[in-house]
C-alpha cells in the first residue's frame, strides 16, 4: 500500500492542538498556513511552462469538440445578423429558410476554418492563461483579492487580458473566413484582419467573464462543480453564455463587419447604426441560436477539457514517488514538535 500523507499540527490561541491534512493548507510565503478552499486553478501547481502546455493540450480537444458540436446553430447565428434575407423571424424559421432555399449541408459552410482553428486559438487561450495565472502567483500583488469580489484575484483579470489578447491575433482571421464562407461571399487575404478591433473587444469581455464566474464557482460551489459531468457541463454552459450575454452586441457589430454588410466599419459607429436601425433588438439579433449554440456546444466541450485535465492528473500522480507525499515542515510544525520533543525528555 501506497503510505498516507502524516498529519500536520496547526497550532490555536487556545492552546488546542487540531490534526489537519497537507490537502487543506495553502502556505503563504512566509511560512505561516491557512485552510482556504483552493480553486482549481490553483491547485495545479507545476512551472509556468508544464502549465501552458497541458493547457494547449485541453484547449485543443475543447476548441475541437464545440467547432463540431455548435456550427450549424452559428451558421443560423451569422445569418440572422448579417444577412437582410434573414433580418426577420427567428431561429426555426431562419433554419427552414436556409434548408430549403440552399440546401441541409448549407448549415456547414464555413466548417472547416473553425475546426483548425478554435482547436488553436482556444488551446492558446487556456494555454496562455494558465502559464500567466501560474507565474503571476510569484508575485504579491497579483496574488491579491479585489475587494468585495468574495476573494477574486488580480491575476485572474490580468491573465485574461493576456490570454484574449492572444487568442483575438488567432481569432479574427479564422473568423473572417468563417463568416465570409457561411454567407456565402469571397474573402481576401488583404482583409483577414477586417474587424480585428470588436474582435479584440468582444473576446476581452467574454473571456474576463468566463475565468471569473469559473474561478468564483471553484471557490464558492465546490460540491457542484466537483460532480464528475455536470461540474463541468454547468461550467462551460453558464459561464460562457453568461459572457455571451455581457459582450452580445459587440459579437453582432463582428459578424456584420466582417461580412461586409451595408453600414460604418468602425465599431462605436456601427453599433449606434445598428440601434438606429433596429433597437435594442438589432443589436441582439441572433441571440437565441447563439445562447442555445453556447449552452450545448460549451457545456459539452468543458466535460471533455476536464476529461483531459483528468488524464493528465492520473498520469502525473503515477510519476510521483512516495516520498512526495511528506510534507515539508512549516516553521510552525517545526516549532511544536520540537516543544513536543522537548516534553517528552523532561518526562
Amino acid at each position: 500500500m501506497e503510505p498516507s500523507s502524516p498529519p500536520v499540527v496547526e497550532v490555536h490561541e487556545s492552546s488546542q492542538l487540531t490534526l489537519i491534512t497537507p490537502e487543506l493548507i495553502t502556505a503563504t510565503p512566509d511560512g505561516s498556513t491557512n485552510n482556504k478552499p483552493l480553486s482549481s486553478s490553483m491547485s495545479r501547481g507545476g512551472s509556468s511552462v508544464r502549465e501552458g502546455l497541458f493547457g494547449l493540450g485541453c484547449g485543443l480537444m475543447y476548441g475541437m469538440s464545440s467547432a463540431l458540436l455548435g456550427h450549424p446553430i452559428d451558421t443560423i447565428k451569422t445569418k440572422m445578423q448579417s444577412q437582410l434575407a434573414y433580418s426577420k423571424g427567428g431561429m426555426i424559421h431562419t433554419m427552414t429558410s436556409i434548408v430549403r432555399n440552399e440546401g441541409f449541408f448549407a448549415l456547414y459552410k464555413g466548417l472547416l476554418p473553425p475546426l483548425l482553428g478554435s482547436s488553436i486559438f482556444r488551446s492558446v487561450q487556456f494555454g496562455v492563461y494558465s502559464a500567466v495565472y501560474t507565474k503571476m502567483g510569484d508575485f504579491d500583488y497579483f496574488r491579491r483579492e479585489i475587494p468585495m469580489t468574495g476573494g477574486l484575484e488580480t491575476r485572474v483579470i490580468f491573465s485574461g487580458i493576456v490570454a484574449s489578447t492572444a487568442r483575438s491575433f488567432i481569432e479574427c482571421p479564422l473568423e473572417y473566413i468563417k463568416v465570409r464562407k457561411q454567407v456565402g461571399e469571397s474573402w481576401q487575404f488583404s482583409s483577414l484582419f477586417q474587424g480585428f478591433k470588436v474582435t479584440w473587444m468582444r473576446t476581452m469581455g467574454l473571456m474576463i467573464t468566463f475565468f471569473v464566474l469559473t474561478d468564483s464557482l471553484d471557490r464558492h460551489a465546490t460540491e457542484l462543480v466537483s460532480q464528475p459531468v455536470v461540474g463541468p457541463f454547468v461550467r462551460g454552459a453558464v459561464c460562457s453564455t453568461a459572457g455571451w450575454t455581457v459582450v452580445w452586441p459587440f459579437e453582432t457589430v463582428k459578424s456584420q463587419i466582417q461580412a461586409g454588410t451595408p453600414g460604418p466599419n468602425t465599431v462605436w459607429k456601427r453599433l449606434v447604426f445598428v440601434a438606429n436601425t433596429g433597437g435594442v433588438g438589432g443589436l441582439f439579433r441572433g441571440f437565441v441560436p447563439g445562447c442555445t449554440r453556447s449552452l450545448v456546444a460549451n457545456g459539452a466541450s468543458m466535460v471533455m477539457f476536464h476529461q483531459c485535465q483528468d488524464l493528465r492528473m492520473k498520469y502525473l500522480e503515477g510519476q510521483r514517488e512516495p516520498k512526495q507525499y511528506v510534507p515539508a515542515p512549516s516553521p510552525v510544525v517545526m516549532a511544536v514538535q520540537g516543544d513536543l520533543t522537548q516534553s517528552n525528555d523532561e518526562s
